[in-house]
């Protein structure tokens, strides 16, 4: 479905293999976002489309960055993940189809694999910028497992100044949104437990042009200097 006239879409992820599914329980706790609920993976390709469909290049594994102000919690530092261990390229490539990305530019895609704890010691903060862009061309956010919780509803905003979202809903497992993140903001709830603790695994693919990607001495030279500035 490919995304619509207000900026998204959702779509179903398929069957999910069970390699995938297992490998949130195996992620490094996140040191710099979460306050202790957070787990994380992070990894990097080159996306480049040919007679097959779109081929993946693996870049080399480097620090995650982003602009502060797309992040003023943790952007403009180097945050350093350990790698995917399996592999999100089909779900990656099925978003670009439904996103309908222009197969005559080739891509940068980031990655990133999390899970989010909640019990009676942690909060189930899912999104601790709040309300944000992720600066990208488009962003797709794909659930893969909800686990003794409730909550976790998302919201779309035209703006940082709206009051009220234009789209308010909740994903299930082995549903994914795509979403025009150059016009519009996003935000997500705290999950709840039902239990005496819950998780809820995601992962999230960004797709930016290559000519702006967000890899490389280069563009991490531009994230400090914006800091600096």
């Amino acid at each position: 479905m490919p995304i619509n006239q207000d900026g998204f879409s959702i779509v179903d992820l398929g069957e999910i293999p069970a390699d995938v599914i297992d490998s949130f329980s195996r992620l490094a706790l996140d040191q710099y976002m979460g306050g202790g609920n957070r787990y994380r993976r992070f990894s990097q390709y080159k996306m480049i489309a040919s007679d097959k469909g779109w081929d993946f290049e693996l870049l080399a594994h480097r620090p995650y960055m982003t602009f502060s102000k797309y992040n003023p919690v943790a952007g403009g530092i180097q945050r350093f993940y350990e790698p995917i261990e399996v592999d999100f390229t089909p779900f990656i490539e099925r978003g670009a189809k439904d996103i309908a990305l222009d197969e005559t530019q080739e891509w940068q895609i980031n990655v990133h694999q999390y899970r989010v704890i909640v019990n009676a010691q942690l909060k189930g903060v899912t999104v601790p910028e709040g309300r944000h862009r992720d600066g990208h061309s488009f962003v797709m956010i794909g659930v893969v497992t909800r686990k003794d919780i409730s909550g976790a509803e998302m919201s779309l905003y035209r703006n940082a100044r709206d009051t009220e979202p234009f789209y308010t809903g909740t994903l299930l497992e082995g549903q994914a949104v795509l979403l025009d993140d150059q016009n519009m903001f996003h935000d997500v709830t705290e999950i709840i437990p039902v239990n005496e603790e819950g998780y809820r695994d995601i992962f999230v693919v960004a797709f930016s042009p290559w000519t702006d990607r967000w890899h490389g001495d280069e563009f991490e030279k531009k994230v400090i200097e914006s800091v600096q500035a």
